[in-house]
C-alpha cells in the first residue's frame, strides 16, 4: 500500500464506511474517493505529473486531505499553506514551495508563475481522472509544511510512511479507530495524527475547528472517537471545568498532547477527573529520525530493529 493508492483500498474494501469528518463534510470510502478523482482531474487538466509541487491553500479539514491524496495520486508534491498566513507570508511560502499549481478559495497571493486550480469544494459533479494512481518512489518528496517563523519541513514518502507506521504500531490503531483531532491540519502533527494514521490504519478521522472545553466534549459524546488529538491549553480548560460532567466520553482510550508537552501535574488531574491517559506526541524531529530507522536499509544493516514503547 501508498498513499497514492489507499484512497482506492479503502473504497473497494469497505464503500460505505466512514473515512473523514469534519465541521461541515462527512465522507464515507467510495465518496473520498471519488472527491479525490475529481480533484486529481483537475489538477491533470492544469499541467500537473509526477515530480510537480501542488501548493494547498485550504480552511476545510476535508478538502485539505483529499487535495493532498489527489496531488499524491498524480505523483506530485503536497505543499501546505496557512489559508489564514497574511498576503505576504502566504506568497514567500508558495514561492520558496515552488509549486506548478495553487489549490485555494481565495484570489492568488504570489506573483510567481502559478496555476490556480479551484478549491475541493468547488469540484463536486466534474469529470473524474480515470489514469491509474502513480507510485512516486519512496525517496521522492511528498510533503512540505511550514512551522512558526516559516521554518519548512520536507518530507519523502518513505519517511511519512513510517510515520503513520509508527505511530500505529505504539498505539495500536486498527480499522475500529477514529480519531477526533483539533490541531491545526496545517502542520504535520495535525496532518499525520489527525488523519493519515488512522486512515492508513483502515480507520476514520474526524478534523474538528477550535473548540471550547464544553463543547469539545459534546462532540466526543455526539462522534465517539477512540482518541482525541489536542493541544495542552485545552486539555488544562477541560480540567478546570466547574461541577460534574454529563457527558459520555467513555469511546476515548487516550488522548495525544501536540505542540507542547503537558506537564506531570496536568496529565495526573486530567486523567484522574476523566479516566483518561495523555501521551505526549510532540517532539516530531525525533519521530522522523525514528521512522527514518525503520525504513532504511542502511539502519537495519547497522543494527537490529527496535520497538518504541509510547512515551509516559
Amino acid at each position: 500500500m501508498t498513499l497514492s493508492t489507499l484512497p482506492d483500498l479503502r473504497a473497494t474494501a469497505a464503500p460505505h464506511a466512514p473515512a473523514l469528518a469534519d465541521d461541515s463534510t462527512e465522507l464515507n470510502n467510495s465518496e473520498f474517493l471519488a472527491a479525490v478523482l475529481r480533484a486529481a482531474a483537475r489538477l491533470r487538466a492544469a499541467g500537473i505529473t509526477k515530480g510537480d509541487v501542488v501548493a494547498i491553500m485550504l480552511p476545510g479539514a476535508v478538502d485539505l486531505v483529499v487535495a493532498l491524496f489527489a496531488t499524491w495520486r498524480l505523483g506530485a508534491t503536497a505543499a501546505v499553506i496557512d489559508p489564514a498566513a497574511t498576503d505576504a507570508e502566504a506568497g514567500s511560502r508558495i514561492s520558496d514551495a515552488g509549486p506548478k499549481a495553487l489549490i485555494t478559495g481565495r484570489a492568488p497571493v504570489t506573483s510567481a508563475p502559478v496555476r490556480v486550480v479551484p478549491s475541493v469544494a468547488a469540484l463536486d459533479g466534474a469529470e473524474r481522472d480515470v489514469t491509474a494512481a502513480a507510485w512516486p518512489g519512496w525517496e521522492a518528496p511528498a510533503l512540505i509544511t511550514y512551522g512558526a517563523g516559516g521554518n519548512r519541513a520536507m518530507l519523502d514518502h518513505r519517511n511519512l510512511g513510517a510515520m503513520c507506521q509508527l505511530v500505529n504500531k505504539v498505539f495500536a490503531l486498527a480499522d475500529g479507530d477514529h480519531s477526533l483531532s483539533t490541531l491545526p491540519m496545517r502542520q504535520i502533527c495535525g496532518i499525520l495524527l489527525g488523519a493519515l494514521s488512522p486512515l492508513v490504519a483502515g480507520g476514520r478521522a474526524t478534523m474538528a475547528g477550535p473548540l471550547d472545553p464544553t463543547s469539545f466534549l459534546d462532540r466526543i459524546e455526539h462522534v465517539r472517537p477512540t482518541y482525541a488529538s489536542a493541544v495542552p491549553s485545552l486539555y488544562a480548560a477541560l480540567s478546570e471545568l466547574p461541577g460534574r460532567m454529563r457527558t459520555d466520553i467513555s469511546s476515548v482510550r487516550f488522548a495525544l498532547c501536540c505542540a507542547a508537552p503537558a506537564d506531570l501535574e496536568l496529565r495526573t488531574r486530567f486523567e484522574h477527573r476523566y479516566a483518561i491517559p495523555i501521551v505526549n506526541g510532540y517532539g516530531l524531529g525525533e519521530v522522523i529520525a525514528r521512522a527514518d530507522s525503520i525504513r532504511s536499509p542502511a539502519s537495519r544493516r547497522r543494527r537490529p530493529r527496535r520497538t518504541y514503547a509510547a512515551p509516559p
